[in-house]
């Protein structure tokens, strides 16, 4: 089922992650208890966020590890790439385009069908006095027949000269467990009020094969999600069994 698509624009910022005292805040606190501290926790170091990927590295990227060859946008090690994210968050406004030549491109990913990824876009537009909580409530209450992941970037030019179809063939899944693929049933751009920046990407890929089975199985431990842009690559890893909040698994 195709629903209206929630506009959410990209901004690059510097932000310093603060954990939520006493735990993660999407298994300790009701979602409208959230502060912003909480709510960049959940969009920085959770498991429905995986935030400095650059194009190009020749390794499976980790959130807050150093990597070879390829800087992710903070300096320090470990520790420090721990406690700071030079990426986009979803929500955030902002223009890209300032953005494009200021060195490699930055992009970060999201499991954008999770409550926990909307419970913190709802939340922080709530504390914003940008939405009110009976829209919160309906964006957040939304049933989803797909898995969507979300791209947001420094630089998203490459996906506005190629347009939605030349990403559907461009992106896949692949369970660690299995070795299957999956690709994208579709893909939407949200974009910017000229009507022609890009502001971020979806990509929707199928719950169940063609035999009506599970294409993430119970027992998958890791989904690797990769995307060609342009000559490169984004390329990053989730973990169903971590994603899951108060209510249970959250995909």
């Amino acid at each position: 089922m195709k629903r209206k698509s929630v506009i959410v624009s990209v901004g690059l910022l510097v932000v310093v992650v603060l954990a939520s005292a006493g735990g993660d805040p999407w298994k300790d606190k009701p979602f409208d208890q959230w502060t912003d501290r909480d709510i960049t926790a959940v969009l920085q170091t959770s498991p429905w966020a995986k935030v400095n990927l650059q194009t190009g590295l020749g390794s499976k990227q980790m959130d807050g590890q150093a990597v070879t060859g390829g800087s992710l946008g903070t300096s320090g090690g470990a520790e420090a790439q721990a406690k700071t994210a030079a990426g986009a968050l979803p929500g955030q406004t902002g223009g890209v385009a300032k953005n494009a030549n200021a060195g490699p491109a930055v992009y970060n990913a999201f499991w954008f069908s999770s409550r926990t990824i909307r419970e913190a876009v709802a939340r922080r537009a709530m504390l914003h006095s940008e939405m009110e909580e009976a829209a919160a409530k309906k964006f957040i209450d939304q049933t989803f027949d797909e898995y969507e992941i979300m791209i947001q970037g420094s630089d998203m030019s490459v996906f506005e000269l190629r347009g939605e179809n030349a990403f559907k063939d461009a992106a896949f899944l692949q369970m660690k467990k299995s070795k299957q693929k999956i690709g994208p049933d579709r893909v939407e751009f949200q974009k910017g009020a000229d009507g022609t920046s890009v502001q971020s990407v979806k990509f929707f890929f199928p719950k169940k094969d063609a035999n009506g089975a599970p294409t993430i199985s119970a027992d998958e431990k890791e989904v690797d999600f990769y995307v060609r842009v342009g000559a490169d690559q984004i390329r990053t890893f989730f973990e169903p069994m971590k994603m899951v909040d108060s209510q249970g698994e959250d995909l």
